[in-house]
């Protein structure tokens, strides 16, 4: 059997503490970041806003029915207040959240808004890992050992599509969940939503955004939408987008060359060429990974290995990004953080949320669904 990479990277530190090394070696170069950087629109900064106002409420707790109903009306509360969404986006389906046996803390949450001036326009948004999820983790984001066919539409002769197991189980949780009574859309699946309003908009026109894991599962979740789409739209007149930021890979290269056949032209990717997550799994970008923040944030010894361990487990997997060729936004160095840890998670988020002019847009958002609104994290923007 071979090992899960949670189990991978645990092995990397005890390797290193005992002086060892793995098989792979990363590069020490820096790779320079230039070229023609992405200009965001209006409507990517809207999909961006609310992918990261998908982590309202990450620390609730209790059932998913409970979760759902205290995270329902703190959502409506968010959507109202935020300068981004409180003129135009209302919530129309869920929250719906997912927990993971033996987790304390919901693992999946999506949720569908309505564009107040424009009915038949909807956006589906799928959060992101929820970081004091441990199951999140290790059952979804680091499942990435073992590849799964995809099983929906009809590619064409010579390409066979996989995605990794984590994609595929959290989708197959995204497939399944459904509001709990009281919630909007309270006992429908997305599916089944969808096709009711297909019934009521013949044009119905959907988004789908989601931000780091959501920036996997969101794509993946489209094209599932698209693939199937005679079953929840049997007249066809619906349209579907595609806004992912900050995503990893969510399959294989077949799986990748597939989802741009279908809905490539449809598919804004947001990237930060400063931000490592994007460049997991595919095996030459996950390589660069410890030179990336070079002079300024060095990869320690462990971090170094960590990435040696991770190569080990998706060698030969050919995983490769939707849209590749995806102009990158502009992204720039946090100057004050000098480890390679601080500076990963500043990219990751704040990031983000500098490039597509979201600071000072975007208020950040209650993880308990009490404190309205906490400190900003990412205050000012360093200079591209």
């Amino acid at each position: 059997m071979k090992p899960r990479p949670w189990l991978v990277l645990a092995v990397c530190s005890l390797t290193l503490l005992a002086g060892g090394c793995c098989r792979w070696r990363t590069r020490a170069r820096p790779r320079p970041v230039g070229g023609a950087t992405a200009t965001v629109t209006a409507e990517e900064r809207e999909m961006a806003a609310l992918a990261f106002l998908a982590y309202t409420g990450e620390l609730l707790t209790g059932s998913d029915d409970d979760v759902e109903r205290k995270l329902a009306p703190c959502m409506v509360r968010e959507l109202a207040e935020q300068p981004l969404t409180r003129e135009r986006w209302q919530l129309a389906w869920g929250p719906a959240v997912y927990r993971f046996e033996l987790g304390k803390f919901d693992d999946n949450m999506m949720f569908v808004v309505r564009d107040s001036g424009e009915p038949s326009h909807l956006a589906v948004v799928v959060r992101g890992t929820n970081a004091p999820a441990v199951l999140d983790w290790l059952l979804e984001d680091f499942e990435v050992g073992e590849l799964e066919p995809w099983p929906y539409g009809t590619p064409p002769a010579g390409l066979k599509p996989k995605i990794s197991r984590g994609t595929h189980l959290g989708l197959e949780v995204l497939q399944g969940m459904t509001p709990a009574s009281g919630v909007p859309g309270d006992g429908l699946t997305l599916a089944q939503f969808l096709k009711q309003e297909a019934g009521t908009y013949p044009e119905l026109a959907v988004d789908v955004t989601g931000h780091s894991l959501g920036g996997a599962l969101a794509p993946t979740l489209a094209l599932w939408l698209a693939d199937t789409q005679a079953e929840w739209d049997p007249s066809g007149g619906a349209r579907l987008e595609v806004f992912a930021l900050a995503g990893p890979t969510a399959g294989d290269r077949d799986f990748a060359r597939y989802s741009d056949q279908r809905l490539g032209a449809a598919t804004h990717r947001l990237v930060n060429p400063f931000d490592v997550v994007p460049k997991a799994w595919a095996e030459a970008t996950l390589a660069r990974l410890p030179s990336l923040y070079l002079p300024l944030a060095p990869a320690t010894d462990f971090e170094r290995n960590a990435v040696c361990f991770a190569l080990d487990v998706v060698h030969g997997k050919n995983y490769r990004q939707i849209r590749p060729d995806t102009p990158p936004l502009a992204g720039a160095l946090e100057p004050s953080l000098t480890t390679f840890a601080g500076q990963a998670g500043w990219q990751h988020t704040c990031g983000y949320r500098c490039a597509t002019g979201l600071v000072p847009a975007l208020k950040p958002v209650s993880r308990d669904c009490r404190d309205f609104h906490p400190p900003d994290p990412c205050p000012v923007c360093p200079q591209p």
